[in-house]
């Protein structure tokens, strides 16, 4: 008799929970399907049932902690009333806070950022979450709409390097904040 809805949702979490938590310990890399269902306490079959692969399991976590990430950003840029505020708060936000992140700032280390890079990043579910996010921080406002995909990218692209690359400076969050009114603005067409 097949496991219950209630049952497998729960296994699903806990597959998802131990996934987390090995790349934690291990890195992406060293983490294997057995390491997480060990960690997860079922058998690597059960953990076939669910997922095809370890990439797959491991997208669909950082996709899970993603949206719980999305939802916190959501409430903070929902608090300001224009596109160009909503798409600087989105930024900096992001910037400040995704590196405080269990699990999202293991996105930008090493061998996270390659499997997100290689496997996940263009990812048609990361792709309609990114759009819908973003027609959120711009209001669906007409004038941007037409260059959505656009914007998204080049914000996305700040924001990584931004969290990835260190800059000739150390700024601080003022400065930052300018940086990017000055800067990310004007690169989306978009003033204050």
């Amino acid at each position: 008799m097949p496991p219950n809805n209630g049952s497998r949702n729960e296994t699903h979490q806990k597959l998802l929970d131990a996934t987390l938590c090995c790349i934690d310990r291990w890195g992406v890399e060293k983490t294997s399907l057995n390491d997480i269902a060990k960690e997860a306490g079922v058998t690597r079959p059960t953990v076939y049932s669910y997922f095809t692969n370890k990439d797959e399991l491991i997208q669909a976590a950082m996709l899970q902690v993603g949206k719980q990430f999305g939802e916190k950003l959501f409430r903070h840029f929902n608090r300001f009333k224009t596109p160009e505020e909503r798409m600087l708060e989105a930024v900096f936000f992001t910037y400040k806070m995704l590196p405080k992140e269990p699990y999202l700032g293991l996105a930008i280390g090493n061998d996270m950022a390659q499997h997100i890079n290689e496997r996940a990043i263009s990812a048609e579910e990361s792709k309609v979450i990114r759009l819908a996010l973003f027609s959120e921080i711009l209001m669906q406002d007409k004038k941007y709409m037409k260059d959505i995909e656009e914007i998204a990218e080049v914000a996305t692209r700040f924001v990584l390097s931004l969290l990835v690359v260190e800059g000739p400076c150390k700024r601080t969050d003022k400065e930052t904040y300018s940086f990017l009114k000055r800067r990310l603005l004007p690169a989306l067409g978009m003033t204050l």
